[in-house]
């Protein structure tokens, strides 16, 4: 009995002994077979997982294309001891070529295909780069191509990037040179046959230099760069004119400078007959030219006040009394009359009217003479001016004539005051019809001191009695 219990014991014993080797062996077996397939899977491009019961594989994750998930594959089939391999994958489709796009406009949108999640972290393309496909196929390098084009944006205004394959063109525009240079720098380390850079400059860099060439019957044309904050239109608007003809650049660095500065001319613009204005971030200078009845002096010393280094000439213009032209800066119909242009009046001409334009201009304005002479002094040529153009226009409209009367004080001889007021009077006839005012409309008569109009006795009486007056007629 007791051998017989001894027997079952001991067979007991070698089995469990068995079950215990068996069970031992398929652990070890289990860890081999891990170790093995991890090893299998390391490298791969998304870091695929693999996890093992016994000898089994199960494959999970995302693989990189066809040939990376043949190459897994294989290399698990591999694996000693396996029985199963079991793949839960993702397989990316391959890009060819592979793309990335990207606009910078105001904002960031991009497109195409990005080949890992870090990369698409990596961009800094933020919210963009939602758009772009987890792909495979992106050749060696296309990852240090897509950071360094994207990072060249940053300093950009507008840009695009494409990027196909190993070929990387950015198009774009810099602010300046700093700005330029910075998105070249951070294109520097890349192969220079991978990459096309084509950045055009808002701004050259170089300090504002323009020009204004004003002709009172052609308007003005600008060129050169303007300053920064002074467009071409503000400009036009602060000097009076509709437009300014010409090119010129807009510089964009630099202290922002108003159109304003230049006010001070469209007070005289109207007046000169040509102005040459050169600004440079050192100096404003003006050349203008003036007509004989402009005060040249009060031009020059006001634009100079103005903070403008000016040079004012008189010039004689030429051309033939009758043609006519319009003003570019005062808008106003001008008719050449005797080496002038005057303002043609935009009047109905009858008596009346003629009556009290020539009687508030010779209010305003005396027709003064050399003394003791009837040589007119310079200040009587704008007098005359504007009377000619308003007298023009009555005697030709209407068919209106004048009477020119010369009149003296009654200091010294009679017939001698007389003789002198018919000189004067004529000579006055003499300036108008020169400036195209017929001459059968015009009468000169010198009434000496018979017509006064104030006290004799007194200096202001006999100023105001030394006059000219015109009255009019059918």
């Amino acid at each position: 009995m007791r051998k017989a219990m001894g027997i079952g014991v001991f067979v007991l014993g070698v089995a469990g002994l068995g079950l215990w080797g068996s069970a031992h062996t398929a652990k070890q077996i289990e860890h081999r077979v891990r170790a093995a397939a991890q090893q299998a899977v390391a490298g791969s491009v998304h870091g695929v997982k693999v996890a093992v019961s016994g000898r089994d594989i199960h494959l999970t994750g995302i693989v990189d294309g066809p040939k990376e998930q043949a190459k897994l594959l294989a290399a698990l089939d591999a694996v000693a001891g396996q029985r199963v391999i079991d793949a839960d994958i993702t397989v990316l489709p391959v890009a060819a070529p592979f793309t990335l796009d990207v606009v910078k406009d105001g904002g960031l949108s991009a497109r195409g295909s990005v080949p890992t999640e870090d990369l698409r972290a990596a961009l800094g393309l933020g919210d963009a780069a939602a758009g772009l496909v987890l792909a495979a196929g992106a050749p060696a390098g296309w990852d240090k191509l897509a950071v360094a084009g994207i990072a060249a944006m940053a300093p950009l205004g507008k840009a695009t990037l494409h990027l196909s394959d190993s070929t990387l063109t950015l198009t774009g525009t810099a602010l300046g040179p700093e700005e330029a240079a910075a998105a070249r720098s951070a294109l520097a380390a890349l192969p220079a046959a991978a990459v096309q850079a084509n950045i055009t400059l808002l701004d050259d860099g170089t300090p504002a230099n323009f020009a204004i060439d004003y002709q009172a019957a052609r308007g003005a044309a600008l060129s050169g760069k303007l300053p920064n904050g002074i467009e071409a239109a503000d400009l036009a608007q602060v000097l009076g004119l509709a437009a300014l003809a010409g090119t010129a650049t807009q510089g964009l660095l630099g202290a922002v400078q108003n159109a304003s500065d230049y006010s001070a001319l469209k007070e005289w613009l109207p007046k000169v007959e040509t102005l040459q204005l050169t600004a440079t971030p050192t100096a404003r200078q003006v050349v203008a030219t003036v007509q004989g009845d402009v005060d040249a002096a009060a031009l020059r010393a006001a634009l100079m006040a103005a903070g403008f280094d000016a040079t004012v000439t008189v010039v004689s213009l030429e051309g033939t009394n009758g043609d006519r032209r319009t003003n570019a800066a005062s808008g106003q119909e001008q008719r050449f009359m005797g080496g002038y242009w005057l303002a043609v009046p935009q009047i109905k001409p009858d008596v009346p009217l003629c009556q009290t334009t020539a009687d508030a201009m010779l209010a305003a304005h005396t027709i003064n003479f050399v003394s003791g002479s009837d040589q007119l002094d310079a200040g009587a040529v704008a007098v005359i001016n504007d009377l000619a153009a308003v007298m023009a226009v009555c005697a030709e409209g209407a068919g209106l004539r004048a009477e020119i009367g010369g009149h003296t004080d009654s200091s010294g001889d009679a017939t001698a005051n007389l003789g002198l007021s018919q000189k004067r009077a004529v000579a006055v006839r003499r300036e108008l019809i020169a400036r195209g005012v017929p001459a059968a409309a015009l009468r000169a008569v010198g009434h000496g001191a018979d017509v006064p109009v104030a006290d004799n006795g007194s200096e202001d009486g006999r100023a105001k009695n030394r006059r000219t007056t015109i009255t009019w007629s059918k």
